[in-house]
């Protein structure tokens, strides 16, 4: 099953520790799988980031083997249309990867984790939204939100196609990070358990759940 950490990498970031409590956080996801080895099996994890481009911060990779994970240096802006394109194209080069080494794959999960709005136009990045979504693709993802810091809990809410929650006013980012961890971890161990995806239980501390537009 593949899975997919979206993450914001824009210069907002930088702020306080808030790549560090999100490099803890994927850490922590690395612990709790090497912990499960039916999830080790089950579940490759691949870590996107995005500000004004989008790059592969950790290939789609059994995640339990990772020794340390690469850091998270922010800066730039935020455009959406470059996580959702990078997000295509590299779920399709998995796809068929997992395929070609005989493995049955699931539609993937995608956790996508912003702190501000869009810096590119509605229009452009609604767009590559949309061909990421294309119902005619097996490969699909299913995306669970998270709006923090100073993004818009109604954009993000359009970005999810199951669940979205955002950080209440005045939650400090690195705890809504620590939140997010939580949430992801349960998930992820419960689908590499199951053999199939299991969306997020319950909503992360400090957030509310916000209703998928």
């Amino acid at each position: 099953m593949p899975i997919y950490l979206v993450c914001d990498l824009s210069a907002s970031m930088a702020a306080g520790d808030r790549t560090t409590a999100l490099r803890g956080s994927v850490t922590a996801l690395r612990d709790a799988i090497w912990a499960n080895p039916v999830v080790s099996d089950t579940a490759r994890v691949g870590v996107l980031g995005f500000a004004t481009s989008a790059w592969v911060v950790l290939p789609l990779c059994d995640i339990a083997t990772i020794d340390e994970i690469p850091p998270l240096a922010p800066a730039g802006l935020t455009s959406y249309t470059a996580a959702f394109r990078l997000l295509s194209s590299t779920i399709e080069a998995d796809v068929a990867q997992l395929a070609a080494d005989e493995f049955g794959v699931w539609r993937p999960m995608v956790f996508f984790i912003s702190d501000g709005e869009p810096t590119d136009s509605r229009s452009e990045w609604q767009a590559a939204h949309r061909r990421l979504l294309d119902p005619a693709s097996p490969w699909r993802p299913e995306i669970v939100s998270f709006a923090i810091g100073d993004a818009n809990a109604a954009t993000l809410a359009r970005v999810a196609t199951t669940r979205c929650f955002a950080a209440r006013s005045g939650e400090v980012v690195e705890n809504a990070i620590a939140g997010i961890a939580d949430i992801v971890i349960r998930s992820v161990v419960a689908s590499g358990t199951a053999g199939a995806p299991v969306l997020p239980k319950g909503v992360p501390a400090g957030f509310d759940e916000v209703d998928v537009l």
